[in-house]
This record gives structure tokens, C-alpha cells and sequence, in this order.
């Protein structure tokens, strides 16, 4: 019986305690009336369409990619030079073009926290690019090394068949 006082008084104290509701912040309102968002919510739907369509079709890419350069539709451009299909050199005007863009990366801006995240990615990629390279300069590296100790054994081999 002595056990169950701390485990009632607990009960009594949380009977009068009130949730509060969790009301809408007003500083995420604030944000989205003081400022506009870059990218908005029917162009992101638009851009990621032509994305999709850009990754499923290797024999329009070509064509999209024209059309964005003769559009000057920079926020289609850094959408489609920063893919992983990319090359070091893509991935880098994609950084050039987000470096250009202002946006507002909040709950009140779904596209411009999108291109935000499409940013960090770009960089992580390009990240990745130079791994690649460092990992494939190092292979060359020890090939090289490789090779010659390949052919100073060899050539050892020869020598001890001379002496013998």
C-alpha cells in the first residue's frame, strides 16, 4: 500500500497539469511576408517534371539542355548540371549558377530549401569528384611502382639464371 502513495500523488499532480496546444509559430508567417520566395511551389513542380524527364531519357537531354540555355532558365540549368550523371566541369557552373541564387530555405519555401539541399549535394558531389580523382592518382601512383619492382624482379631472375 506504501507504494502506490508516490504513484497516486503523481496521478493527482498530473490530473491538474493542461497540455497547451501547440500553436502555429508566428515567426514562420513573419518570414514568408517579409520575404518572397525564389523558387515557388508550381515552378519547383515544373522544373522536377523536366528533371525527371532530363534523368529518363538519355536521347533528350540533349534537346531539354538546349532549350534551358536558349530560355536562360538558370534555375533549370543548375538543376540539370547538377546531377550525378555530371561532369566535374557541370557540377561546377552548378555551383557558379546556386552561388547566384537568394533564397529563403524555411517551412515557408519548399522550392528554395529543394535548391538549397540540391546546393549541398552539388557539393558533396563535386567532394566526391575529387576523392575520385585523388583515389585514381594514387592507383597510377603504385601501378607505376608496381611495374617497377615487376622488372627488377625480372631482371634478378635473369641475373641469377646468367650466374647459374
Amino acid at each position: 500500500m506504501i507504494r502506490y502513495i508516490p504513484l497516486t500523488l503523481c496521478l493527482f499532480i498530473l490530473q491538474g497539469c493542461e497540455l497547451n496546444e501547440t500553436k502555429p509559430s508566428i515567426e514562420v508567417e513573419t518570414i514568408s511576408e517579409q520575404k518572397s520566395c525564389r523558387i515557388e511551389p508550381a515552378n519547383l513542380d515544373r522544373l522536377q517534371k523536366i528533371e525527371k524527364l532530363f534523368l529518363e531519357n538519355p536521347e533528350r537531354r540533349s534537346r531539354i539542355m538546349q532549350n534551358a540555355i536558349r530560355d536562360k532558365d538558370q534555375t533549370l540549368l543548375a538543376l540539370l548540371l547538377s546531377t550525378p550523371l555530371s561532369s566535374k566541369e557541370q557540377l561546377q557552373q552548378a555551383k557558379r549558377y546556386y552561388a547566384k541564387f537568394v533564397l529563403y530555405p524555411d517551412k515557408a519555401c519548399p522550392g528554395d530549401r529543394y535548391f538549397d539541399l540540391r546546393d549541398q549535394l552539388t557539393s558533396a558531389l563535386l567532394w566526391m569528384r575529387a576523392e575520385q580523382d585523388n583515389l585514381l592518382q594514387e592507383n597510377k601512383t603504385l601501378q607505376i611502382k608496381i611495374d617497377a619492382l615487376t622488372q627488377i624482379e625480372t631482371d634478378l631472375s635473369k641475373d641469377k639464371e646468367i650466374q647459374e
